[in-house]
């Protein structure tokens, strides 16, 4: 089943690749998108001579190994982004399956496809983040929406206690909370309005203010490691800003799946 997994998140990591592509044509174009270009009724496509591919080209990873990284009609270079993200989203899945902390009836599996669906919404979050430097709305507001039926749903089901609530009000209001403070403190240049909104949607994922307080720990320490690296290598430029939406998903799949270890893992080193 891991495999199933693996191969499922490697083709929805080709349609991510291809939803970011598609979302910024829509939202930089002051122009209508063209139906060759719409989300639901267009054919994938090479980005740079427009040609529709055929159907040997849609292989994920594999495609792009067999082309050398080129497109086949035009011969420019493929971005490396279209088999990273692609193997990034397999791992994600298959981990997802492999460390699922719940149980695996009925009810588990509908929270499995919904995480999973959630996930393909902060992977292609953390895509659009990394290159253009914004989280758009409509995706931000489809995770916290999908967020809110997930802990909906596991509540009904599983833990219908006030603690529950209380935990997933406290991950939101601590979460969100930190950031938009930051962000009316500086204006919006230390953050954007968009990491304050993708905190709503990661507090209700993790809830609790101990999860939040780690995810936001490990996002910082690997932007911290990311700006430490660009400036040995000397690539770290006055005017340069680090997304830190990508870090802060990262970190809270992280604190989903091994959130307790972890914490287990400190509160050991210190006791």
């Amino acid at each position: 089943m891991t495999i199933i997994f693996l191969v499922l998140g490697l083709i929805f990591g080709s349609f991510i690749n291809s939803f970011v592509w598609r979302l910024h044509l829509k939202y930089s174009s002051s122009k209508k998108v063209s139906k060759k270009h719409s989300f639901f009724k267009g054919r994938s496509m090479c980005p740079k001579c427009k040609h529709i591919l055929s159907p040997v080209d849609l292989f994920p990873i594999f495609s792009w190994l067999l082309l050398r990284g080129k497109c086949r009609y035009c011969h420019k270079a493929i971005s490396l982004q279209y088999p990273i993200v692609e193997l990034i989203t397999g791992v994600l899945f298959s981990l997802s399956y492999f460390y699922w902390p719940y149980s695996f009836n009925l009810w588990d599996y509908i929270l499995l496809m919904l995480w999973l669906v959630i996930l393909v919404i902060l992977v292609g979050l953390a895509i659009y983040d990394f290159k253009y430097k914004i989280l758009p709305n409509n995706l931000v507001y489809s995770a916290i929406f999908l967020s809110l039926v997930f802990a909906t749903i596991y509540y009904i089901k599983y833990d219908q206690t006030s603690a529950y609530l209380l935990a997933r009000l406290y991950g939101v209001l601590f979460s969100a909370g930190i950031f938009y403070l930051i962000f009316q403190v500086s204006n919006g240049k230390w953050i954007g309005g968009g990491d304050v909104k993708l905190c709503i949607a990661l507090g209700i994922i993790l809830g609790g203010p101990l999860e939040v307080v780690l995810m936001l720990f490990l996002a910082s320490l690997a932007g911290s490691l990311m700006s430490g690296f660009l400036l040995i290598t000397k690539k770290l430029k006055a005017n340069m800003t680090i997304a830190f939406g990508p870090l802060l998903i990262f970190s809270t799949f992280l604190c989903f799946f091994f959130g307790s270890q972890i914490l287990n893992w400190y509160t050991g080193l210190i006791g």
